[in-house]
């Protein structure tokens, strides 16, 4: 038998309503309905789920502990892992070399002047006259000066820094929101997600609403939302969209008939 069949028959025994149980113990009557039909553990943390449940079993004279234990906790949704795609790497071109063995023709200025030498003693050995002729040749010719320029490494042009504008976020919209009209709140949960309403003061839920869920609240003055996935939920004022609101403030809002504004921590 589920808990919230037990904890139902329990009440009806001792023909209690949910009005007297919520008279006795301050837990809202949808709270109540949640636990009967064995819908607040998909509502609400594990924390709040066993406080209420404690609480309700105490007052219908039941053990806690064993209401605890036949409690069915939802299982997390399941993560899907992506592989990466597979890189195909492309065969190494291998490089080929294009040398040949070219003769050495150039000579330095050492290598000149051991020819020079040599030629001269060959001269002597062969036409003595003309060995001195040769010589005074050879002291008039000087290989000439080389007069190339010194390389000089080209200067990188100076590039100017880029100038970029600073990203403005978008405004919220504006409300209308007239003070004669009531506050009417309403959450369209895109995925799973906790909330948390106060309205004028007054804690009204505060609950894990699943994917595809829908909820609406009203206050006179004002209204305190703390929504853990701001990103994932639909928020309308009486009509109109506060999803950026939600958003810009990080899901802490505090909605009155001035606007809606930062709900500050601690509240």
């Amino acid at each position: 038998m589920n808990v919230g069949i037990q904890l139902q028959q329990a009440r009806a025994a001792r023909k209690l309503s949910l009005a007297d149980v919520t008279l006795h113990t301050k837990i809202q009557p949808w709270v109540l309905e949640a636990i009967e039909t064995d819908r607040l553990p998909e509502m609400m943390s594990p924390i709040y789920v066993k406080g209420f449940l404690t609480t309700y079993a105490k007052f219908l004279q039941l053990n806690p502990e064993t209401v605890l234990a036949q409690v069915q906790w939802p299982q997390p949704e399941p993560v899907q892992e992506t592989t990466p795609p597979v890189v195909r790497q492309q065969p190494a071109v291998p490089k080929i070399s294009w040398s040949f063995p070219w003769p050495k023709l150039a000579l330095g200025r050492a290598g000149w002047a051991v020819a020079m030498s040599a030629a001269i003693v060959v001269v002597m050995l062969v036409h003595p006259g003309r060995a001195a002729r040769t010589a005074s040749a050879t002291k008039r010719a000087k290989p000439a000066a080389s007069t190339a320029a010194p390389k000089t490494s080209p200067k990188l042009a100076s590039v100017a820094p880029i100038a970029t504008e600073p990203i403005k976020t978008p405004e919220p919209p504006t409300l209308t929101v007239l003070a004669t009209q009531p506050l009417e709140l309403s959450i369209i949960a895109n995925r799973t997600t906790w909330v948390q309403i106060r309205s004028d003061g007054k804690l009204l839920s505060q609950q894990r609403l699943p994917r595809g869920a829908q909820e609406r609240w009203t206050a006179k003055k004002q209204l305190e939302v703390v929504v853990s996935k701001p990103s994932q939920v639909e928020v309308m004022l009486n009509g109109q969209s506060i999803s950026p609101f939600a958003i810009a403030h990080h899901g802490r809002l505090l909605i009155t008939h001035r606007g809606v504004t930062r709900l500050p921590e601690g509240e």
